[in-house]
């Protein structure tokens, strides 16, 4: 079936296990790609091969699970495309804005405004509270002003799928082949627009590309159980990837060990030459586990080359403060952030200026502290007749046929700087400027905002210390497990490995044994994470007691802890 002698120019450099998968031309193609395994190498190989042997113009979607994920993909397929005379259309995104693009241009074309403006999880738990403190109906509020959240982008993609039937002609001619990346994390409602989309399109090819192991975002509904459960109703095959061209093989074996309860652990078998380091450190405290961290980070050269995960960032606290007194660069990924005022303040008055939204004109009233309630009149006229409305105005009839870049920057020049700024608010509008140029439109730049927080990370307040060196250059990376998902080092310090903090117990105190058992499963999923993130050398440690509101308490060492032959243990 598969024929290896005769490889074309635009697969060759693959290993028999990718070339099997992207030659394998069954509808429904699932990839079960390990860490390292050249997933979106892959990816991309199959959207040309699929485009290069097709003999008639294509629609390709190519669906991620973060827009930084969904940018990678994009660059590299028109890179290694080059230039081509065949005709075809391709999308590539998040599942939530490809779908949020779909109903827009639908609307658009049908001569009706759409209207909806896209609220993230912050302004969705403002709004919440104070609809809730009026004694009002949250449901309806929102579809009175056309709000809705990132979820409630998939629900209103299959309502109007149901309800209109021009809608699903339209959707009809919208795709030919469909590459799904991270599949072992979409929601429910994410295979139930897959499921439609192969309903209402016989021919549409899906290539679906995951990791059940690496499905740790189930408390945003993402779940494995639901790739499962799509790939049964549906004719498929399965392929394995387990060559890693990233872990050394003693990282790898000690991955390969993993147990998990829902699904298969595949070996990996290493392709580098490195060998591959595994060190296990007790330390007596926290302090003494930060204090070696740092030890041996300082001993390493280039500090970009090397990351500290945890299982939160409230366990790095002790970290952080020793990094800053050392004068050591870092940046801190993850944590619970709020977006900053001032970035606020500017994503409404580009709602403003996308649709005249009533609840972002409400609330650029209430920031300027503008009065616009006055009997008998609506608050948008009101709005619009106030200094700040006037200009918003202008700028919107001055810099309608502008990019969205252009007119972003038109927006902080005309609206947003002040001379009285200080030098951070600044650098966020130089920063917030420079990633405009990834976006055509302003609601492409708010979908984005609204669901990839890695990316506009630095507009969040933050709840750890900020680094007093400018990290521009060489830094250190300090993030949790969550949040390095996707990325890796050359060595990677994984941190706080004792029972009762990782994994923590008290999360399933007094559940049933089914939910036990799951909570536990899903924690081996995150150490498999953390620890695939590193190329050369892993470093797992755990303290030997924690102190706490003045008490100290013993700690046994993580299950996570090996405790084979082979590995590297310091005390």
């Amino acid at each position: 079936m598969n024929n290896f002698d005769e490889i074309p120019a635009h697969l060759t450099g693959l290993n028999p296990q990718q070339l099997d998968a992207i030659r394998c031309h069954e509808k429904i193609v699932f990839v079960n790609a390990g860490p390292g395994t050249g997933k979106t190498t892959l990816l991309v190989s199959k959207l040309i091969d699929h485009l290069i042997t097709s003999h008639s113009p294509q629609k390709i979607v190519a669906l991620s699970y973060t827009n930084t994920a969904a940018r990678q993909i994009g660059e590299r397929f028109y890179r290694q495309l080059g230039q081509s005379f065949i005709p075809f259309d391709f999308f590539n995104g998040t599942i939530h804005s490809y779908c949020f693009r779909m109903m827009k241009s639908y609307y658009e074309r049908t001569g009706r405004p759409f209207g909806y403006t896209i609220l993230d999880d912050e302004e969705l738990a403002e709004l919440s509270k104070e609809v809730q403190e009026q004694s009002g109906d949250l449901s309806q509020y929102k579809r009175q002003l056309k709000l809705i959240s990132v979820e409630d982008i998939l629900n209103l993609y299959l309502e109007l799928l149901e309800k209109d039937m021009l809608y699903r002609d339209y959707m009809k001619e919208q795709a030919t082949f469909m590459a799904i990346d991270e599949a072992q994390d979409l929601s429910a409602a994410n295979y139930e627009i897959l499921d439609r989309m192969l309903a209402l399109i016989p021919d549409l090819k899906l290539f679906l590309v995951g990791d059940p192991r690496q499905n740790i975002f189930e408390f945003n509904g993402g779940s494995y159980r639901n790739l499962d459960s799509f790939l049964s109703k549906h004719r498929h095959q399965v392929r394995n990837l387990t060559i890693t061209y990233r872990c050394g093989q003693k990282i790898a074996d000690y991955v390969n060990t993993f147990q998990f309860t829902d699904c298969e652990n595949h070996p990996l078998q290493s392709h580098s030459k490195e060998e591959g380091i595994l060190t296990v450190r007790q330390a007596s405290d926290e302090q003494s586990e930060a204090r070696e961290v740092i030890d041996s980070i300082k001993q390493m050269g280039r500090l970009e080359d090397c990351a500290v995960l945890s299982n939160n960032l409230k366990y790095l606290e002790t970290l952080i403060r020793e990094l800053k007194h050392e004068q050591i660069p870092y940046k801190v990924f993850g944590g619970r952030k709020l977006v900053k005022r001032h970035i606020r303040f500017l994503n409404h008055i580009l709602r403003i200026l996308d649709n005249e939204n009533p609840y972002s004109i409400s609330k650029i009233a209430q920031y300027a502290g503008l009065d616009i309630m006055q009997e008998g009149k609506k608050r948008k006229s009101l709005f619009f007749t106030t200094e700040l409305g006037q200009l918003i105005l202008s700028v919107r009839d001055d810099c309608a046929s502008l990019g969205f870049t252009d007119l972003m920057n038109c927006v902080l020049e005309r609206i947003m700087r002040d001379p009285e700024d200080d030098e951070t608010i600044s650098q966020d509008y130089d920063a917030l400027l420079l990633l405009s140029m990834q976006y055509q439109t302003i609601s492409d730049y708010l979908m984005a905002f609204a669901s990839d927080k890695e990316t506009f990370a630095m507009f969040y307040r933050k709840d750890y210390e900020d680094c007093d060196i400018a990290p521009d250059g060489d830094y250190l990376t300090v993030s949790t497990i969550h949040s390095a998902k996707g990325l890796e080092w050359d060595t990677v310090f994984v941190m706080g490995l004792c029972e009762g903090n990782f994994p923590n117990s008290y999360f399933c105190k007094d559940k049933p044994e089914s939910e036990q058992q799951e909570f536990f499963n899903n924690e081996w999923k995150k150490m498999y994470v953390a620890a695939t993130r590193a190329r050369k050398q892993l470093v797992l440690s755990y303290p030997s007691s924690i102190t706490r509101k003045g008490y100290t308490f013993k700690k046994q060492p993580s299950r996570f802890i090996p405790i084979s032959h082979g590995y590297h243990t310091q005390q």
